[in-house]
């Protein structure tokens, strides 16, 4: 067997004993789980699916403005229609085949691939330490120390950081350009880098209070505070990025919120809190069907060639 399947049957083994794992928690756990869902309101999770609607509007932004700064404007229909038609790409072990997807739909239109690359490495990278730093600062707010992965995660971020930055990324779209024997397009301005955090801030702000909706949702959990818990929702976001084995981190974020945020028992929690994937698998379903009826809509009014 060649060495590069080992890494698929890596995944695909993770993924086969976290189902099983799942199945045997919600077995065991049952009368546990049973007392954190009691009394779950309706109300707060459509808060939250809305929400998750909102977040792909404000991610569909972030890649209309990138596009646009390097010089490679497209309307952000099509963008938007880009960013669903690429959800599948997320339920693929590793994180970056959603923003690979986009990459795929919005090169048929003719932009250019390098452009397209180095927005997709701006949000896969600028999305950790975003997230990482956001998340870090509302648990030191809230009095919490984010010693998850300890100073070792906000290296990493710092080097991110400085790697997605016009320092690194114009001579790397040059020494591109010179390589392909292509013109040199228009390059990343400072304050273009730091409109995409502003972006990326908002787009965490809004997932995390899909977040705090979705909990609150369970009278019986008792969140610590709006910031530590969004906090913690952001910080084992970006723990369960870097697990590069996990589909979208499963697994790993859920354990690592359930650890931080404690006050129940661990396993029944991380069982609730996976819950909120099966909301953001109802968001993606309802996107994807809008896209569906809108090009079926289009194709009933562009006339037959």
């Amino acid at each position: 067997m060649s060495r590069s399947r080992w890494p698929v049957i890596a995944r695909r083994t993770y993924a086969l004993a976290l189902v099983a794992l799942a199945m045997a928690v919600l077995l065991a756990r049952r009368d546990q789980i049973g007392a954190l869902t009691t009394g779950a309101r309706a109300a707060p999770l459509i808060a939250a699916l809305g929400l998750g609607l909102v977040s792909l509007g404000q991610s569909t932004l972030f890649w209309s403005r990138g596009l646009t700064s390097m010089g490679a404007h497209r309307p952000a229909g099509d963008v938007f229609e880009a960013t669903v038609a690429a959800i599948p790409a997320r339920y693929l072990p590793g994180s970056v085949w959603y923003a690979a997807g986009r990459v795929a739909h919005l090169r048929r239109g003719g932009t250019p691939a390098s452009t397209l690359m180095a927005v997709a490495g701006l949000e896969t990278l600028l999305s950790f330490v975003v997230a990482l730093s956001f998340g870090a600062g509302l648990l030191v707010v809230s009095g919490q120390s984010p010693d998850v992965g300890g100073p070792t995660l906000m290296g990493v971020a710092a080097a991110l950081a400085l790697v997605a930055s016009p320092w690194v990324v114009n001579p790397s779209m040059r020494w591109l350009a010179l390589r392909r024997g292509t013109a040199v397009g228009p390059e990343l301005r400072w304050s273009a880098y730091l409109e995409l955090c502003g972006h990326l801030v908002a787009f965490w702000t809004t997932s995390a209070a899909a977040f705090l909706c979705y909990l609150s949702a369970f009278p019986a959990i008792d969140t610590p505070g709006l910031a530590r818990t969004a906090g913690t929702f952001l910080v084992a976001w970006a723990v369960g990025f870097a697990a590069v084995f996990a589909p979208q981190g499963a697994g790993v974020f859920e354990t690592t919120v359930a650890g931080l945020l404690s006050g129940a028992p661990v396993a029944a929690l991380a069982v609730v809190v996976a819950g909120y994937r099966a909301l953001t698998a109802v968001r993606d379903a309802l996107a994807l069907l809008g896209l569906v009826v809108r090009r079926a809509l289009r194709a009933r009014r562009t006339p037959a060639a």
